[in-house]
């Protein structure tokens, strides 16, 4: 009961409150939803004969966010939290926001030229959910009081389900992910929620000031253990990688190696036999027959995309043709998130999935240079955040060479937050430069960055 009381509240915040107050409110449970997936993690919850999964939660909150956003933006009306829009007024688009509107295009081209449309159709639905969303969002959120919201909802919903991971195991022994996944995702689908989830939840102590900052730190070894009950190599080792960008964008580099010393302790203690043999048949990869498979496929799709440069063979018809090709399953995935889009759309699809991502990473590092002038409180919240990010993003990076993951949502939603940060902070710092000469830099205290006395007449204007 207490599971369908959770969805009405936040299914009432997202669609009142986006009419009422701000359409951010139906961005964050939208996103909410995406991430935690309720209707797989409590679907034998049943309430008067309803079961939740059962129930498409997310729909009514996406139909409603876009009429009020549509509505806001055509000024026929003006949410109240929205009424005194930031000073700096639309962030605009960047470089991304263009990159990522013509890779929608082009993967959309694709499943009109696929060779079985019908086998696209649902994959390209959910393509669809993402990038409609995702182009929404960049119309609402402009502050970064925004972006933090969206940024907590994604490590409270990784935290829940790590929960939920932990509690099953340690009550009954149940290993869920990889028996059977979670919410269409496989065992290494789901574990990549947690991973990204730990430089998130890092970043966070780092930007806060309060007490409750500790919970962020407390919450990690949750995270870890939740991976490690995942078996998921490819989680495993996407963590290793990242905790070196993590080091070197934290601020107190001591703190930082005793919590990895605390980490590497707690990691051995908490991994048994099994979790430990499976992370270290990584140097065995000649001998295993996961790794031989995925050699295979990926030569599958290289040869797949040489034969199809432009289009590929439409979303999700290489699983079609594997065996054919080659592969030992028929409608085995190509398990590569980069091959797996060259051969279903194209290497033009490829280049342009590669230059989003590499514009993102650049416009963080743009992020950072512009804010590196200014040291206030506020400031270093927003470095950390852009932190946070870019070493998700790193992440999942590198866990996406060896897991097909088209439809994971998370990394979407890292890199909405991250295009979004640039281009605030981009509007932000030309209204602030030149600084008048003789002046001291002021302070970025977003979302009003302007000292104290001008921040006020902006407020008041």
């Amino acid at each position: 009961m207490k599971q369908f009381v959770f969805m009405a509240l936040t299914m009432f915040l997202g669609t009142a409150g986006s009419f009422v107050l701000s359409p951010v409110y139906g961005i964050a449970v939208y996103y909410t939803y995406a991430v935690l997936r309720p209707q797989a993690i409590w679907d034998w919850v049943e309430v008067f004969g309803l079961r939740m999964s059962e129930v498409n939660w997310s729909f009514p909150v996406a139909v409603v966010t876009l009429i009020s956003t549509v509505a806001w933006r055509l000024q026929l009306w003006t949410p109240l939290a929205a009424s005194r829009a930031p000073w700096y007024g639309n962030p605009g688009f960047t470089r991304s926001h263009y990159l990522f509107l013509v890779f929608t295009a082009w993967i959309s081209l694709t499943y009109a030229t696929a060779i079985n449309p019908s086998v696209s159709w649902p994959y390209f639905i959910e393509y669809t959910k993402i990038f409609v969303m995702f182009v929404c969002a960049t119309l609402v959120l402009r502050t970064i009081r925004d972006l933090w919201v969206v940024y907590y909802v994604m490590i409270g919903c990784a935290l829940y389900i790590a929960y939920e991971v932990n509690f099953y195991y340690l009550t009954v022994g149940w290993l869920m992910l990889t028996t059977r996944g979670y919410g269409g995702l496989d065992n290494n689908g789901a574990s990549l929620v947690f991973a990204m989830a730990v430089p998130l939840c890092f970043f966070a102590w780092e930007a806060n000031q309060r007490w409750y900052r500790w919970g962020f730190l407390l919450v990690i070894p949750v995270l870890l253990h939740a991976v490690m009950l995942s078996f998921s190599r490819g989680a495993m080792l996407s963590l290793c990688v990242a905790a070196i960008p993590m080091f070197i964008r934290a601020r107190n580099k001591r703190f930082v190696s005793a919590i990895y010393a605390v980490a590497i302790a707690l990691v051995i203690i908490l991994a048994g036999k099994q979790v430990q043999e499976r992370f270290f048949s990584i140097t065995n990869h000649g001998l295993d027959e996961s790794a031989n498979a995925r050699k295979v496929t990926w030569e599958i799709a290289w040869r797949m995309a040489n034969e199809r440069p432009l289009f590929g063979m439409g979303i999700r018809n290489s699983n079609l043709f594997t065996l054919q090709y080659g592969a030992d399953l028929e409608g085995r995935s190509i398990h590569s998130q980069y091959l797996q889009t060259a051969a279903d759309s194209g290497w033009v699809a490829l280049a342009l999935y590669l230059g989003l991502l590499v514009s993102v990473f650049l416009g963080l590092w743009q992020t950072r240079r512009a804010l590196r002038p200014f040291n206030d409180p506020d400031t270093l919240k927003v470095r950390s955040m852009a932190a946070g990010l870019e070493c998700a993003l790193i992440l999942f990076c590198f866990g996406a060479i060896f897991l097909s993951l088209e439809h994971f949502e998370m990394p979407y939603i890292v890199i909405l937050i991250a295009v979004q940060l640039h281009a605030i902070t981009r509007v932000v710092k030309a209204k602030l430069n030149p600084t008048p000469s003789g002046l001291p830099a002021p302070a970025l205290t977003l979302p009003y960055p302007y000292p104290t006395a001008q921040r006020a007449a902006a407020v008041s204007s």
